[in-house]
């Protein structure tokens, strides 16, 4: 009997515990603390001409428009139906990528050189805009000047926005705003049209898309219209390339300046210690830091010594307009 009133005792200390405890509780658990909603500050609007869910068909011109809200640097890119991505904007043409705020600007501009045409394959395509605070670019400038005028940069959507992510990482969440314009591409019958290449110096081999066409000044007939690829070479120049796009019924021009191979390169040869003798060949060059020009292409033979340490040797081969480094750690004797 003691047990049991001892028992009923401490149920009724915390039911009375629970009694006294429950208000707070009530009180918590309807407690609605005030949400906090931030706004972002930077925004982009990006569309197209025939706007954006309009029908465009294969060869028509298409703009592109922009506007944020504030000063930034703008960068474009292509996702076409089959999600081959590719950098539209700056390019070899327009490098400049920076835009004032709160204004519409179009893309190309009046004065610019270049031009988006559409091509196949017919679907969705996308355009997608990123902007930022800060300057950025996708590719260096020196890469945008030397490569084509509209790169793949992707191989799918996938692969891209890895790519992008990891690239744009430095940049703040807060200090960057991206927008996308989706529109359909028509499909139509094939059409076809003219290549005529020519290069300086001339009697140079054409490739069209990886096939050997004839040498230069030549015209090639029959292309199907859209992209294609132009590879020119010539023995002792380095290689030229350029994507194409072939417009119906109208012969598209390309010329190709060759730029010569360098008949000798160079080697900078470093060490630790410093100051140690460096041999070429046999003959003594000078001693570490070290820079020798002018080294024919081929075979050579490098050879650095300092008095208390092992002697280094290296066979290098020399590539014309190539500058070699080699830097060396001596082991004390």
């Amino acid at each position: 009997m003691k047990g049991k009133r001892m028992l009923f005792v401490v149920m009724t200390m915390l039911f009375a515990a629970a009694g006294i405890l429950s208000p707070a509780l009530a009180q918590e658990r309807y407690f609605q603390p005030s949400k906090i909603i931030v706004k972002p500050t930077f925004k982009i609007d990006v569309w197209v001409d025939k706007g954006c869910g309009g029908t465009y068909r294969i060869g028509d011109k298409l703009t592109i428009y922009f506007k944020s809200t504030k000063d930034c640097y703008l960068t474009l890119f292509d996702v076409s139906p089959g999600g081959q991505v590719r950098l539209l904007f700056p390019n070899r043409y327009r490098t400049d990528n920076f835009f004032e705020a709160n204004k519409v600007h179009a893309i190309p501009a009046k004065d610019d050189n270049f031009e988006f045409e559409v091509t196949p394959p017919p679907g969705k395509e996308t355009i997608r805009a990123v902007a930022t605070l800060t300057s950025w670019y996708f590719m260096s400038k020196e890469n945008l000047r030397k490569g084509d005028l509209f790169p793949i940069i992707s191989k799918s959507t996938k692969e891209f926005d890895s790519n992008l992510e990891k690239r744009i990482r430095p940049i703040p969440r807060v200090d960057r705003a991206i927008a996308e314009c989706t529109f359909t591409v028509a499909g139509i019958t094939p059409r076809y049209g003219k290549i005529r290449v020519t290069s300086d110096p001339s009697y140079a081999r054409v490739y069209l898309d990886g096939n050997y066409r004839g040498r230069t000044p030549i015209t090639i007939h029959s292309i199907r219209v859209g992209e294609h690829q132009i590879k020119v070479t010539k023995e002792d120049y380095y290689d030229w390339s350029e994507t194409v796009r072939v417009r119906p019924d109208l012969t598209n021009r390309v010329f190709a300046r060759l730029e010569p191979i360098p008949k000798t390169g160079s080697i900078y040869v470093t060490s630790s210690p410093s100051h140690a003798r460096v041999f070429l060949d046999g003959i003594e060059r000078g001693t570490t830091p070290l820079p020798i020009t002018d080294i024919e292409i081929g075979w050579h033979q490098v050879v650095i010594i300092k008095e208390y340490y092992r002697a280094y040797l290296e066979n290098v081969y020399i590539e014309g307009g190539e500058e070699l480094y080699i830097d060396v750690y001596l082991e004390k004797i």
